[in-house]
């Protein structure tokens, strides 16, 4: 699904200070979040990997290319907000 810029920035346009703020506060968090998922499946994975448990390594390839993309595109969305917030200063 691809996400088409010029109608968020359009829809962004149309949200109040205080609107925009609060959505920023929460993809942030919710980035911060995936932030957090990501470094302790990186963890475990290095555990894994240490202990030689090559079926829970194997396992655990997917999530991680998963969230790695899921925080991929919140960081994404939080620039474009923060770029949004930027231009009304």
């Amino acid at each position: 699904m691809e996400i088409d810029r010029a109608q968020g920035s359009a829809e962004l346009d149309l949200l109040s200070a205080d609107a925009l703020n609060e959505i920023m506060r929460r993809v942030q968090d919710i980035d911060n979040s995936h932030r957090a998922v990501a470094e302790k499946m990186g963890q475990l994975y290095m555990c894994a990997d240490a202990n030689r448990a090559t079926w829970l390594t194997r396992s655990l390839d997917k999530p991680m290319r998963n969230a790695s993309k899921n925080e991929q595109m919140f960081a994404a969305i939080l620039d474009d907000l923060h770029m949004q917030a930027n231009q009304r200063k």
